[in-house]
């Protein structure tokens, strides 16, 4: 397998502490500046986008397939990470898709009906399901291993550090004139921040030997493979189920989280906001220590945390229930989601160097499965069982999770980690 090439030393900069070529460098401040762009279409669509809904008068139904939106559009990942992999036009998959996508935000904003926001999510998140895969193959073209969980740990932690005042503004703003307003600046915003990010500086590769024997396997036989990769690693075999156990109960309990707020607890655009600050805090606090803990230890360690605050955020809602559950189960949620974002794709990069972009397919694979499934799921029991019954269960698929990666895990980091190591 084909490793990745080391830096080379007279063309290095050195930047907060790490030496890395001038174009890591450059990619880095692009990707801040793009990202930092994108927190206005982040706060909107990942925070508030539903809370409109619901207000619009989207019924539990509904919110379900909002909740169920990002996992429907990723179910198909390995066909399209497959298509990517035969083509080798990452950037291509990835700047497309998110340009569309982002522009999509205009229709809820011209045309405030439930049926409009179920309509634009389920359609984002299918164009999402198309980049995903793209990114985890572009993404170590961007920047080097032994800087990577770094960098993407600091570029994170400015567009959260933005996100935190943005919550608030934006819940302000929507309170006082509605969320036209906000869904229009999010579209413009994010259609801007791809625009930027386009100008990321990739490195040239050589043709590799094999490259034609690639492009001509059908999408049949690049998935027998990807489910072959996972086979024949154990170690990935049971990220995969820990990952769909906690996966599951996370997206069982998320539209859960949205009715409570808006619904049982009453609360306002505003209030919903500094709960989504505390969430930042969390995000970004956990961006910095789980990028700096990627980079200098077994990362499975950064991992057992992050699939164990999938446990805890329902039962804090399902037991408590109160606006400071919801307060410190943001906080939670938030180093849940971060170590979640960094910590899988530098797991999965260490794990299969070369072969990220398929294998991250099919963990988005399942993800679209389970996330399917557990919102219609919550959203159509809503009616029948109590809300506190439901994220209960929640909480105990995500301890199931927790409890198979510690188990699948134990006995094997040390050696596991040094292999993985050697293979990069």
């Amino acid at each position: 397998m084909e490793r990745e090439q080391p830096q080379r030393r007279h063309h290095a900069v050195v930047r907060f502490g790490l030496a890395m070529q001038a174009r890591v460098w450059y990619n880095a401040k692009i990707d801040v500046w793009a990202s930092m762009i994108f927190s206005v279409f982040n706060v909107v669509m990942n925070q508030f986008f539903m809370p409109f809904a619901i207000r619009e008068g989207a019924s539990n139904l509904q919110v379900g397939l909002l909740s169920a939106a990002p996992a429907i559009g990723l179910i198909f990942s390995p066909l399209w990470a497959s298509l990517i992999e035969r083509t080798g036009k990452y950037r291509l998959f990835f700047i497309f898709p998110n340009a569309i996508g982002r522009v999509l935000l205009v229709f809820p904003a011209l045309f405030p009906h439930p049926t409009v926001y179920v309509a634009t999510a389920v359609t984002f998140q299918l164009l999402m399901g198309i980049q995903a895969p793209a990114y985890a193959s572009l993404l170590p073209k961007m920047y080097p291993w032994d800087v990577r969980g770094r960098l993407m740990g600091y570029v994170r932690v400015a567009m959260g550090a933005l996100m935190i005042p943005l919550a608030y503004i934006v819940g302000s703003w929507s309170d006082q004139s509605g969320p036209s307003g906000p869904l229009l600046a999010a579209s413009f915003f994010g259609l801007l921040s791809i625009v930027l990010f386009n100008t990321i500086r990739l490195p040239k590769t050589a043709v590799q030997a094999d490259s034609k024997r690639k492009q001509k396997r059908s999408a049949k036989e690049t998935l027998i493979e990807q489910w072959s990769l996972v086979k024949g690693n154990r170690i990935l075999a049971v990220f995969l189920l820990a990952t769909t156990f906690a996966g599951f109960g996370n997206m069982l309990a998320n539209p859960l989280y949205q009715i409570i707020q808006v619904d049982e607890l009453d609360l306002t655009n505003v209030q919903i906001g500094l709960a989504r600050i505390a969430y930042y805090l969390g995000l970004l606090l956990t961006y910095l220590i789980a990028g700096w803990m990627i980079d200098r230890y077994d990362i499975r360690y950064t991992l057992m945390v992050g699939i164990g605050a999938y446990a805890v955020v329902p039962l804090l809602y399902g037991v408590w229930g109160t606006y400071s559950a919801v307060i410190v189960g943001n906080g939670i949620q938030g180093m849940g989601e971060a170590i979640w974002d960094i910590g899988i794709l530098s797991f999965i990069f260490r794990l299969v160097p070369g072969r990220e972009g398929v294998i991250f397919g099919v963990h988005l694979m399942l993800f679209g499965f389970r996330g399917t499934l557990g919102p219609l799921l919550s959203a159509g029991l809503s009616e029948s069982v109590a809300l506190s019954s439901l994220l209960i269960i929640a909480s105990i698929c995500g301890w199931i999770g927790t409890t198979l990666f510690v188990l699948g895990s134990r006995g094997r980091m040390k050696d596991d980690h040094l292999e993985a190591n050697s293979s990069t």
